[in-house]
């Protein structure tokens, strides 16, 4: 199962190897349906801002690129398409587009179509077996 492999980063310690492993774990086997995991990452913390603390520590530390974070699931999805007998894969992208035109604590918000549609854009991508349409 995807939930057993050990996914690491290299080049970082191992406490923050660990905190990584228990997040892509959580979203991929989430407590319950609507459970967001990052809420989850810290969950042996006592208390909400506990968890928020830790959890934005770890998205915020210099020591780890958003590059980083996404090379062990792009190795493990090139190894599982390697595995299949397709020719094809099916990827569902997902782009949304996060709107913060009055949060000014955010920096590093976009100047979308203009000076007043300002935020995020948010894009997830899936990748299915080509057979059957599950996750790979």
């Amino acid at each position: 199962m995807l939930h057993d492999l050990n996914l690491s980063i290299g080049g970082i310690d191992a406490r923050l190897n660990r905190r990584y492993q228990r997040l892509v774990n959580q979203h991929m086997t989430p407590p319950a349906p609507l459970a967001s995991a990052v809420k989850d990452l810290a969950c042996a913390q006592k208390t909400t801002f506990a968890t928020t603390q830790a959890v934005w520590r770890f998205f915020n530390n210099e020591r780890i690129s958003f590059t980083q974070l996404n090379e062990p699931i792009i190795s493990l999805a090139l190894r599982h398409l390697a595995l299949s007998p397709h020719p094809y894969a099916l990827v569902v992208h997902d782009w949304s587009h996060l709107q913060f035109r009055t949060h000014n604590g955010k920096e590093e918000r976009l100047k979308m179509t203009h000076g007043g549609d300002v935020g995020y854009e948010l894009q997830t991508s899936l990748l299915l077996d080509a057979a059957n349409g599950l996750p790979t």
